[in-house]
C-alpha cells in the first residue's frame, strides 16, 4: 500500500489514462496576470516564486504545467482534478498561437461534474503549457492536470459520472427507506443510520457541487467539510446502540459519546476557521471508521453475531481510507485517478453492508422471540397439564373456555358446545384399604380412558377426584359420549379396584346460540354438576338397595 500510495502515475481505475504532465506550483501575489503567449512563459516563469506544493489550508497559487501531445488527434481535453478548490482560471498556451482560458470551481458553480475541464484543439508536434491560477480556503490533495483526447475523457466522464451518481443513488435510498423503518417501529439504531446515510448523501453532493450546478443554489460559508464534522455525530450513536456498549463495554460507550461532544464544539469551529475545516473533517472522519471498526472486531471476537456484517461494512471504508488519507493530508500523491470516488464507492457499500448488518440484527431480534414463544408456550403447556393423568387440568380448561367464549359457532347446525362433569368413585376406598400408589393407578386409568373419547373431545382433570369433559357435536355426539363414559364405568367397576366407578352429567348447550360468553359456560357447568350428583345419588340408591337385608332373629 506504501508503494502504491508512493506511485508517481496514479492507477486508472475509471477510465483510460491520462498523460499527466509534471506540475511545478508557485505562489501568488494579488493582481497577477498569466502570461499571454507561450513565447513570454519563460520569462514570467523567471518572476515567480516556486514552493514545493500548494498549502493544505489553502491559498492562491500559480501551477504551470508543459506538455506536448502523445497521440496523433486534434480533440483534447484538459482537466484540472485530484482536489477540491475553490476559484481556478486556467490558461492553456501553444507555441502555435493558441490561447485559450475558462473559468471553473466550486465558488463559480460551474465545475464540470465530476471534475473541471475543457475542451482544446492540439495540433501533434508542438508544445503547450497549462497555467492555472488556483484560489481555494483548502485544499483536500495535491492538484493534478491531466490531459486525454475527447473520446478517452468522454469515457472516463460516464464511468465516474454514472458510479458518482449510482454511488449517491444507493446512500439516499437506503438512508431513506431505513430512516422510514426506524420512525415506523421506533428502533433508533435504524433512525440513526437512516440519518447518517443521508448525511453523507449531502456531504458528497457538496463536495461534487451538486447544489451550485445542478439546482443554482448557493450554500454560502456552508461546504462539504461540515457535513462530514457532523457525521460522528449520528455514526458514533449508532455503533454505541448497535453494538450495545453500554451494556457490554461501558468505557467505550464513553469514549463514543465523547467523540460526539468533540465533533459538535469542531462544527462552528470550522465556520470561524474555513482553512482548517477540511483537516477537521478528515480527523473527525477518520477517528469514527477507527472507532467503529474497532468496535466490530472487538464485538465479533466476543461472539457478538450482530458484529459480522457491521465489520465488514467498516472494512469497505478503511481500505479506500487507507489511500485516501495521507493524500488528504498532502503527504503523497493519489494512487489512483479518482480517489474521491474510489471512497464515496466505499461508502455505499458500507451503507449496504449496514443495511445487511440491521437485517441481521432484525433476524436476531426475531430469533429470539421465537424462542422465547416456543418456551413460554411449553411453559404453559407443562403448567397446563395434570402431572399424573397427563389430562389438561383446571388451568387448560379455563384457557380453552375463554377460546371458546372469544370465537363465533359459525354453523350450528353442524352442532354445538358439551360439558360432562365427572366424579370418580372410590378413590378414598382404594387409597385407604390399598394405599396411595393403587390411588394414583386409579386416577392414571382413568386418565387413559378420557383420553381415548374422541378427536373433538378433551378431558380435564380439574383436581382430587374430579374430572371434566368439553366436547363439539350434534345430539348423537353426545349419546356416543354418554356410551363411553358407561362403558369406562363398567369397566372401572369389573376391575380390581375396591368400589371404583365414575358418576358424570353432560350438558348441552343450545343448538341455535352462536356466541358464549363466561356466563353461558358457568351455567353449562352448573347444569353438569347438577346432572353428575343425580346420577351419584342414583349409583348410591341402587348400591343400597343391592345390599343384602339383615336377618331378624326370633326369640321366644
Amino acid at each position: 500500500m506504501g508503494s502504491a500510495c508512493r506511485a508517481e502515475q496514479p492507477f486508472p481505475l475509471f477510465g483510460p489514462a491520462a498523460q499527466e504532465p509534471s506540475l511545478t506550483t508557485y505562489k501568488a501575489a494579488p493582481g497577477e496576470q498569466a502570461p499571454q503567449s507561450y513565447a513570454e512563459l519563460n520569462a514570467w516563469l523567471a518572476q515567480r516564486t516556486q514552493v514545493p506544493q500548494v498549502s493544505m489550508l489553502g491559498g492562491s497559487f500559480w501551477l504551470v504545467s508543459p506538455f506536448s501531445p502523445t497521440q496523433r488527434d486534434s480533440d483534447w481535453v484538459v482537466a484540472f482534478d485530484n482536489t477540491y478548490y475553490g476559484h481556478a482560471h486556467i490558461v492553456v498556451l501553444g507555441d502555435d498561437g493558441l490561447h485559450q482560458t475558462f473559468d471553473t470551481g466550486s465558488d463559480l458553480g460551474t465545475s464540470d461534474v465530476p471534475r473541471g475541464a475543457a475542451a482544446v484543439t492540439l495540433a501533434p508536434g508542438h508544445h503547450y503549457a497549462v497555467i492555472i491560477h488556483v484560489t481555494s480556503t483548502f485544499f483536500t490533495a495535491m492538484p493534478r492536470i491531466d490531459v486525454q483526447t475527447r473520446t478517452q475523457f468522454r469515457k472516463r466522464r460516464i464511468n465516474e459520472s454514472a458510479l458518482m451518481l449510482g454511488s449517491l443513488g444507493v446512500l439516499f435510498g437506503l438512508g431513506v427507506f431505513i430512516l422510514f423503518v426506524g420512525l415506523w417501529i421506533r428502533d433508533r439504531s435504524y433512525t440513526l443510520y437512516g440519518c447518517q446515510a443521508l448525511i453523507l448523501v449531502l456531504g458528497w453532493g457538496f463536495f461534487f457541487d451538486l447544489p451550485q450546478t445542478w439546482l443554482g443554489i448557493s450554500t454560502g460559508p456552508i461546504n462539504f467539510t461540515q457535513w462530514f464534522i457532523l457525521l460522528p455525530v449520528v455514526h458514533a450513536r449508532f455503533t454505541i446502540r448497535f453494538l450495545d456498549l453500554w451494556r457490554h463495554a461501558p468505557q467505550m460507550a464513553r469514549v463514543g459519546h465523547g467523540i460526539v461532544a468533540a465533533s459538535i464544539i469542531a462544527l462552528p469551529f470550522s465556520l470561524f476557521f474555513p482553512s482548517l475545516a477540511f483537516l477537521i473533517a478528515t480527523f473527525a472522519v477518520s477517528i469514527i471508521v477507527f472507532y467503529s471498526a474497532c468496535m466490530g472486531w472487538w464485538a465479533l471476537v466476543r461472539g457478538v453475531r450482530r458484529a459480522r456484517f457491521f465489520t465488514l461494512a467498516y472494512m469497505a471504508v478503511v481500505i479506500p481510507g487507507m489511500i485516501i488519507l495521507p493524500v488528504n493530508f498532502g503527504l503523497v500523491p493519489s494512487a489512483v485517478d479518482n480517489a474521491d470516488l474510489l471512497t464515496l464507492m466505499g461508502n455505499s457499500c458500507e451503507a449496504m453492508l449496514l443495511a445487511f448488518a440491521l437485517a441481521d440484527h432484525v433476524k436476531l431480534v426475531e430469533d429470539g422471540r421465537e424462542r422465547f414463544r416456543r418456551g413460554m408456550q411449553e411453559a404453559i403447556a407443562k403448567a397446563s397439564i395434570d402431572a399424573l393423568t397427563g389430562l389438561g387440568n383446571r388451568l387448560a380448561f379455563n384457557v380453552m373456555i375463554e377460546e371458546i367464549t372469544r370465537r363465533e359457532n359459525s354453523d350450528p347446525a353442524q352442532g354445538t358446545w358439551q360439558i360432562a362433569m365427572i366424579d370418580l368413585d372410590g378413590l378414598k376406598l382404594v387409597n385407604d384399604s390399598q394405599g396411595h400408589e393403587r390411588g394414583d393407578e386409579l386416577l392414571q386409568k382413568v386418565g387413559e380412558g378420557l383420553a381415548r373419547l374422541g378427536d373433538l373431545i378433551r378431558a380435564f382433570r380439574l383436581g382430587g377426584d374430579e374430572f371434566a369433559v368439553i366436547a363439539y357435536g350434534d345430539e348423537l355426539s353426545q349419546q356416543r359420549l354418554a356410551r363411553s363414559l358407561a362403558e369406562l364405568d363398567k369397566s372401572l367397576c369389573e376391575s380390581d379396584f375396591l368400589g371404583a366407578g365414575v358418576s358424570y352429567g353432560i350438558c348441552s348447550a343450545p343448538v341455535d346460540q352462536r356466541r358464549f360468553s363466561n356466563a353461558d359456560f358457568a351455567e353449562l357447568v352448573r347444569e353438569a354438576d347438577r346432572s353428575m350428583y343425580a346420577h351419584k345419588s342414583r349409583r348410591r340408591m341402587e348400591r343400597v338397595a343391592e345390599q343384602p337385608l339383615p336377618e331378624v332373629g326370633s326369640g321366644d
